[in-house]
């Protein structure tokens, strides 16, 4: 890891693999470290492995993979928390977990996924007990995607259209 103000090595630890993806928890107590068809979750302050998941093929990102499937583990367990199979037709390329603009889960239920034929879901993760969860919303972009990003947003409705009301009376009045 580099420290950004000090633009050095802050801290320097030898793993044995080289990762595909390394991502923090939102914590950042912890760290989960993709190689091929594992991922290993590490205590942050001395990258001690806390758990290793096995999947059925190489990770593409700490749930999604090759399988078209969406999959999540319990950190402390090990143990597979949920999983919807066949969320996709295709490779599963990305996964979000929706958050609030401070960084806070706001609804920790709902999942966004991309795939790499284009399509782009939106999941309840309450419905994946069930047999076959069937997405929130879907759109299909038409191009191959090879990851996701998202957020999001607390719209607060504006004041302005409000006070350009109340002036409208009063401009009125004066012609």
């Amino acid at each position: 890891m580099l420290n950004l103000v000090r633009g050095r090595r802050s801290f320097y630890c030898r793993l044995g693999k080289e990762a595909s993806l390394v991502k923090f928890d939102l914590g950042g107590e912890r760290f989960f470290m993709v190689t091929e068809e594992k991922v290993g979750v590490h205590e942050a302050e001395d990258a001690k492995l806390v758990t290793e998941f096995e999947c059925q093929k190489r990770v593409l990102s700490a749930a999604p993979g090759e399988d078209r499937n969406i999959t999540a583990w319990d950190v402390n367990s090990g143990k597979v928390a949920y999983c919807i199979d066949d969320a996709h037709s295709a490779r599963v390329k990305g996964i979000v977990v929706l958050m609030r603009n401070d960084n806070t889960v706001d609804d920790p239920y709902l999942l966004a996924s991309a795939s790499s034929d284009g399509v782009i879901r939106v999941w309840d993760l309450r419905m994946s007990m069930k047999e076959k969860p069937n997405p929130l919303a879907e759109a299909n972009t038409k191009s191959r995607l090879t990851c996701l990003a998202g957020s999001s947003l607390n719209l607060k409705r504006s004041q302005m259209g409000a006070s350009c009301l109340k002036e409208a009376p009063d401009a009125a009045e004066g012609e």
